[in-house]
């Protein structure tokens, strides 16, 4: 076989199919006897075998070489060129077949085209050399660098809870049991996944847990000798060079012995366990607690590594990322207000991909013209030079992973625009009619198409979208399959249509643009006779579809048409004779010519809404290909004749068109042997029994796997639906079925293992008639569902005391959503496997044993999550019995009614808790007295305004790191002794609580990281004496408290690690402790506090290592920390604003470090301003004042004056000075180094200085100072050539 002979050159998708083409029955028959088309095209095969060795290494350089780029893209329309011309024998060969006919002449037509194409080939073959083309065995990335352990911490934004959360996992002995833990992290390209791992590799609690420490880039090839001897190099700092496997692994076994490690294996693509297994043998033998980190963008690598959850990264947030992208692209973090505006676009564009956003910024890093930044925000990415921007080899790195087949696959979605929202099942339809999913033995085409789109979503390639079973593009990666596809796919909507569009194979318009000129576009669009794909949805703006022209393209396999106004659609449609999908829906199309019954290649035809349409062609049957028929909305009232000859026909909608039942019986479902079928009716039933007599004529084949029955108007369900014979049915889904008032006796299907029932609103009661006669029942079920019931008010569950348990003997996961109506209780033991139980909106009132029986306790040793939400009459366990679940780690109740404590004894009953929420609970008080949770990790209570707090004992859980309070109005104290009780808690966060005042006596938080304190109007402060201890707390924020008024005294040894502080909304706040010392400081906000007077005399605040000091809107504040060269050593950015009783700075002046300086709305400093002291200041770059505020006469009217700024500055701004006449320019002329001068609202400004403005300067920006912006005009203005030599000049462009 070609495959077989062709080897690597196989392995690239556009010669896959050309070859499966070749070695067709189809082509073989043609050719049989004709001696010249069979060596024609053995002399094809050989040719495309030569350029098609060399076509993984073109693809490749065609990154950093266009003429590699076009050379492919020729080889690429020839390859393309052969297949329609293969297609054209196989079309031709089923004709015959279809019509009869036999014939043993073949085409001369055929023999010239495959010359042609040779011909082509020969001349592209002849080329390759000059390349240096070379065969290529795999897919590795000669470029690709290297990831190291080592990581710029400031670089990162927006990571903290991914990283808090791994690192809670990493430093946790117990959640893995004996089992090694390890943590995969999955995203795609450019996300971020090695930045966070080198973070939490680098973390300081993370060096001091583990002994031992290794960082591995695995990348494309898993080399386990490889790997090993990196981490026994490493561990030992001994090299070894042994390739023996088994030594190797001996050595590094005796090294790893009971010691307690953490490894980091990044960019992993290996997705075979026995690879994995043999990998990590040795890392059994190290110490319990040892962990693994695994980077990979492939899920498939998590399911086969991971042992702990997974952590899939989602994207940052806008302002993360606005934050990461703003550090690169202006220098000294100064961001340029004019430049802001489009940065944003750039940033919004970027979609939270950390690694664009940080590329774009580098890119912009060196440019401060808007015209430039507005050309980036209008360009595709990759048509930058791969030197300045790597996003592309990311995202290119993930592209060359993909199987051939995937490849084009992903390609082909470049038919979509940007942000296309595009459903699954109709793009599987797609990738079927152009032939890109490879046939597999006993599997259907619409299954491969499903694991190949599932295969894209577990790399990244597709995300889910807001809306269900929709999915959408990241645009990097929207644009790398433009990239890949190129010229061959044309988007009405963004195309240059100057350019050739012959090669064009694939052409859509799916989204309205203002900027294209439709009519002429449209009309081009017909130059491309090769074309395969027109895809066009109707707008208020475009043209008619030239049918007559638009039908000449006889190679187009897909054809939709939607809403085009199309009433006739004409009998030339049989020119498209390789026409395999068909949509024409949403069209007054009366009727549909015989001519398309000659359309043998046809898979999907699809007219639903074709409203006046009243019947199908009579010879349908004789589209032996079709699988997909719709139509659904028509007034077709019967099926044509002899539908049973289409064997794989399998998805009818429209079906309440069918008003005679016996036109069903022409689907003759029975005799073929499908394994999934979909059965639609829409709207309102107008005859239910006809609709059950329909169904009752569709029985299907015993063979059966799937079956979706939907908007079915009978009252009942048929016979057929549920009996035992139907041995092989998985799947069931049975959806607004809204008459039926029984549900189908289902129980007896042996290998059941998914139910979804929805929105069957007839049913009153679910009794013995669900379960039929066999026992067990369900024997196989694993899923059951039941959602939006309305009038569903009883379950019954069939069975004496001796039978308990006995039905879904193998059911997981229970779900009931919107079921109101239904009462009564859940004998949770009758689901003795169950692992998952979600009740959302059910009346039931409670969860019980199976029977009125002593049984007290429910055992459930599978049952991992529970949720329970909005059940306003569950009391839980009847008879206050106690749910044994030992495996149970999430419990999440949601406005519970009758929730008034957590039941006793849970260390025993759930010793596996590990998450535990419960929110708007009105009569939930408290945790039983010594309430013991030995697994919690994660706390949360919110919305229970009953809640008092924890009993007397305290909470026990020793190993909980989260604990998040919010709105309960009668908390009033933590846990006593929570050093002992919770000695593991890392975050801690109290919000909205009108009770809470003090922390209890001697606070010790051993393990606190993050405090937040926020709305709790009486909370005052923390005790006197031993303070709060949390010698490793890092973060602290106390938020609109109002009644808060002093910090922990000796705060040097309560809170030594204390990095980050923020004081806000705190009206009683007046100063800091005497000789507060905080020696790990680096952040400190003082925001609102109008009681704030400053930082106590003598001692002052000592902060060494504090760099950035903020202090807004606090009126009595007067004084900065004296000495603040000594005790503020390390200060870089100091900002004061709006504290109009701050006169001066300290004596000795600023520390010498500060680089950054914001002054607004403080008038007496401002008056005071030649007693600043700036000159000495030989770090500071950045200047802002702002002079809101600020009395007429105690500013005056010029700024600045001679010696008040220093010459090191390259940033100054002046703004909302109401006085300024003039601007001094002795005092701006030694400014040699000043770049950017910023003025803006000095409406008094009348002119620039005469001496003219510091040569240094390539920027300057005027807004809102009238009299001057019009003496500045390009050009025409009186100080035009006081600024014309400056590089960009801004007037009145900040808004």
């Amino acid at each position: 076989m070609a495959l077989a002979v062709v080897g690597g050159a196989a392995l690239s998708g556009f010669f896959q199919q050309v070859f499966v083409k070749l070695d067709s029955q189809e082509v073989r028959n043609f050719i049989r006897g004709k001696k010249l088309t069979d060596g024609l095209l053995h002399k094809l095969r050989i040719k495309l075998m030569s350029v098609g060795a060399v076509y993984d290494d073109a693809e490749q350089k065609q990154l950093r070489n266009p003429s590699v780029r076009l050379w492919l893209h020729e080889l690429k329309e020839a390859v393309l060129d052969a297949e329609d011309l293969l297609d054209e024998i196989k079309t031709e060969v089923l004709r015959r077949k279809m019509e009869a006919e036999f014939g043993s002449s073949t085409s001369k037509s055929i023999d010239t085209k495959i010359e042609e194409i040779l011909e082509t080939l020969s001349f592209i073959s002849n080329q390759k050399d000059s390349f240096e083309l070379k065969e290529r065995c795999s897919h590795r990335i000669s470029q690709t660098l290297t990831s190291t352990s080592l990581v710029k911490g400031s670089d990162v934004y927006g990571r903290d809870h991914e990283k808090e959360t791994i690192i809670q996992l990493l430093l946790s002995d117990d959640v893995t049991c004996n089992e090694i833990g390890v943590i995969p992290i999955v995203g795609m390209g450019g996300i971020g996944k090695t930045t966070l791992a080198q973070l939490l590799y680098n973390d300081d609690r993370v060096k001091q847990h583990f002994e031992l420490q290794e960082w591995v880039c695995v990348s494309d090839v898993f080399d386990v000798v490889q790997i090993t001897q990196t981490i026994y190099a490493s561990v030992t700092s001994q090299t070894c060079d042994t390739t023996n496997l088994n030594q190797l692994q001996v050595k590094l076994k005796d090294v790893l012995a009971g010691k307690k490690f953490l490894f980091v294996l990044d960019d992993v693509w290996n997705e075979k366990c026995n690879i994995w297994e043999s990998l990590r043998r040795p890392f059994e033998f190290g110490a319990h607690g040892s962990k693994i980190i695994v980077t990979t963008r492939n899920d498939g690598v998590a399911t086969t590594m991971g042992t702990l959850q997974t952590h899939y990264l989602k994207h940052l947030l806008e302002e993360d990322c606005w934050v990461l992208f703003s550090k690169h692209a202006f220098k000294d973090a100064i961001v340029d207000p004019n430049l802001e505006v489009i940065g944003r676009q750039i940033v919004s564009k970027c979609k939270g991909l950390p690694l664009a956003a940080k590329s774009l910024g580098c890119l912009l890093r060196s440019e401060s013209n808007v015209n430039e930044w507005e050309n980036v925000l209008k360009s595709d990415i990759w048509e930058l030079s791969d030197e300045k921007i790597d996003i592309l080899p990311a995202l290119w790195l993930s592209y060359q992973y993909l199987s051939p087949m995937l490849k084009r696959c992903f390609a082909y979605c470049s038919i979509f625009p940007k942000d296309h929202i595009f459903n699954r099942s109709e793009l599987i339809l797609l990738w079927m009619a152009e032939d890109l999913l490879q046939p597999q033995k006993k599997t259907r085409l619409e299954d491969v198409g499903k694991k190949y789109f599932d295969d894209l979503i577990s790399r990244s390639f597709f995300q889910h979208s807001s809306f269900n079973d929709c999915f959408i593009m990241h645009d990097l990666m929207h644009e790398l399959a433009t990239y890949v596809c190129g010229e061959f796919c044309i988007r009405l909507e963004d195309h240059d249509f100057s350019l050739d569009v012959s090669k064009g194979r694939h052409f859509s318009y799916l989204q309205y643009s203002f900027n294209v000129d439709s009519y002429k576009s449209l009309d081009t669009i017909y130059e491309a006779k090769y074309l395969r794909t027109f895809i066009c949805h109707k707008f208020h703006s475009l043209p008619r579809v030239q049918l007559d022209r638009l039908l000449k393209l006889q190679c187009l396999r897909v054809l939709k048409l939607r809403g085009y106004d199309i009433s006739e659609l004409p009998d030339s449609i049989s020119n498209l004779k390789h026409l395999r999908y068909l949509n024409l829906c949403e069209n007054p199309i009366k009727k549909l010519p015989d001519t398309v019954c000659s359309l043998y290649n046809l898979q999907t035809l699809l007219v639903s809404y074709c409203k006046d349409l009243t019947e199908l062609p009579t010879n349908l049957g004789r589209l032996i290909n079709l699988r997909h028929l719709d139509f659904e909305g028509t007034k077709i009232k019967k099926m044509p004749p002899h539908m049973g000859k289409l064997k794989d026909l399998q998805t009818f909608g429209g079906l309440q068109n069918i008003k005679r039942a016996e036109d069903a019986l022409e689907a003759k479902l029975r005799d073929k042997k499908l394994s999934e079928i979909h059965l639609k009716w829409e709207g309102d039933t107008a005859d239910s029994q006809n609709d059950s007599r329909v169904l009752g004529n569709l029985q299907p084949n015993t063979n059966l796997k799937v079956l979706a029955i939907e908007g079915y108007g009978g009252t009942k369900f048929p016979g057929w639906l549920g009996d035992e014979s139907f041995s092989n049915l998985i799947t069931l889904r049975l959806e607004t079925c809204g008459y039926c008032f029984s549900l189908p006796v289902l129980g007896q299907l042996p290998s059941l293992k998914m139910l979804e029932i929805d929105g069957l609103n007839g049913v009153e009661s679910v009794g013995s008639e669900f379960y039929g006669g066999i026992k067990p029942a369900f024997r196989s079920l694993e899923f059951l569902s039941f959602c939006s019931m309305q009038e569903w008010q009883e379950w019954c569950f069939p069975g004496g005391e001796e039978e308990e348990g006995g039905h879904f003997p193998n059911l997981r996961k229970l779900s009931l959503e919107f079921c109101p109506k239904l009462t009564g209780k859940i004998p949770l033991d009758y689901f003795p496997r169950l692992e998952r139980l979600s009740l959302l909106e059910v009346n039931i009132e409670s969860l019980a044993c199976s029977h009125e029986c002593n049984k007290f306790n429910i055992e459930l040793p599978f049952l991992r999550g529970l949720r329970i939400s909005d059940c306003p009459n569950l009391v839980c366990f009847v008879g206050g019995g106690v749910l044994l679940a030992p495996n149970l780690n999430v419990i999440s109740m949601c406005r519970f009614k009758n929730l008034w404590s957590v039941p006793e004894d849970m260390q025993i009953s759930l010793p596996s808790l590990a998450y535990l929420s419960i929110e708007g609970c009105k009569e939930f008080k408290s945790f039983p007295e010594e309430s013991k949770f030995p697994s919690l990790d994660d706390l949360k209570i919110m919305e229970c305004p009953e809640f008092v707090g924890f009993p007397h004992g305290g909470l026990q859980a020793p190993n909980l790191k989260r604990m998040e309070i919010k709105e309960c109005n009668e908390f009033r104290s933590l846990p006593e002794e929570m050093h002992a009780s919770l000695p593991s808690l890392q975050s801690l966060f109290i919000e909205g609580f009108k009770e809470f005042k003090l922390f209890p006596e001697e606070s010790k938080f051993p393990s606190l990281d993050d405090l937040k304190i926020m709305e709790c109007p009486e909370f005052v402060g923390f005790p006197h004496g031993g303070g709060l201890q949390a010698p490793n707390l890092k973060r602290m924020e106390i938020k609109e408290c109002n009644e808060f008024r002093s910090l922990p005294e000796e705060m040097h040894a309560s809170l030594p690690s204390l990095q980050s502080l923020s004081i806000e909304g705190c009206k009683e706040f007046k100063s800091f402790p005497e000789e507060s010392k905080l020696p790990s400081l680096d952040y400190l906000e003082i925001k609102e506090c109008p009681e704030f007077v400053g930082f106590p005399h003598g001692g002052g605040l000592q902060a060494p290592n504090l760099k950035n000091m903020e202090i807004y809107e606090c009126n009595k504040f007067r004084s900065l920390p004296e000495e603040m060269q000594i005790s503020l050593p390390s200060i870089e950015f100091l900002c004061i604003w709006d504290c109009p009783e701050l006169e001066s700075f300290p004596e000795g002046g600023l520390p010498s470090k500060l680089c950054s300086l914001i002054i607004g709305s403080c008038k007496k400093l401002m008056a005071n301003r030649m007693r600043w002291g700036l000159q000495t200041l030989t770090s500071l770059i950045c200047l802002a004042v702002d002079f809101s505020g600020c009395e007429e006469e105690e500013i005056g009217e010029s700024f600045p004056e001679e010696g008040l700024l220093p010459t090191t500055l390259t940033y100054l701004r002046v703004s909302d000075h109401p006085n300024l006449k003039t601007i001094d320019g002795k005092a701006l002329r030694h400014l040699v180094s000043l770049k950017n001068l910023v003025i803006f609202f000095c409406p008094r400004l009348q002119s620039l200085p005469d001496e003219g403005l510091p040569t240094s300067l390539s920027r300057l920006d005027i807004s809102k100072c009238d009299l001057l912006s019009q003496r500045c005009q390009r050009g025409t203005g009186e100080d035009w050539p006081k600024i014309s030599h400056i590089p960009e000049i801004l007037i009145d462009q900040y808004d």
